[in-house]
């Protein structure tokens, strides 16, 4: 894929971990057709990504430079909270979140599994 240094992939416990080139972003929303290339179902993907919040028509959205689309934010065992926190909105944070697809012509959405703030 386009923007990947590399992948660590553990076929034991079902795992891979893929890293961005340096000062380089990839579309995650790819990840799953790569791994059904490959032969392989991706039954969940969960990112991490550490960049800029933004609030746009009522909903949370993670801006990634590079990306044609914003993450929406949404669902997730901490998405409350993100949503009660309005001094984060034009923050760097980093999410942890699983890949929600299949949204027809919106953008991938992330679920808010864990937040914090940048450093």
């Amino acid at each position: 894929m386009d923007g990947v240094r590399h992948a660590d992939v553990n076929l034991v416990k079902g795992q891979a971990t893929v890293f961005p080139k340096p000062v380089k972003s990839f579309d995650p929303a790819l990840i799953p057709k790569a791994i059904h290339d490959m032969g392989f179902t991706a039954t969940e993907v969960e990112i991490v990504a550490d960049e800029t919040l933004a609030s746009r028509d009522g909903e949370l959205q993670l801006d990634v430079p590079g990306l044609k689309h914003p993450f929406v934010l949404a669902g997730g065992a901490r998405a409350k909270s993100l949503q009660g926190d309005k001094n984060l909105i034009g923050r760097r944070i980093r999410v942890t979140g699983k890949l929600q697809m299949g949204r027809g012509n919106l953008p991938p959405a992330l679920t808010v599994e864990n937040f914090q703030r940048s450093t």
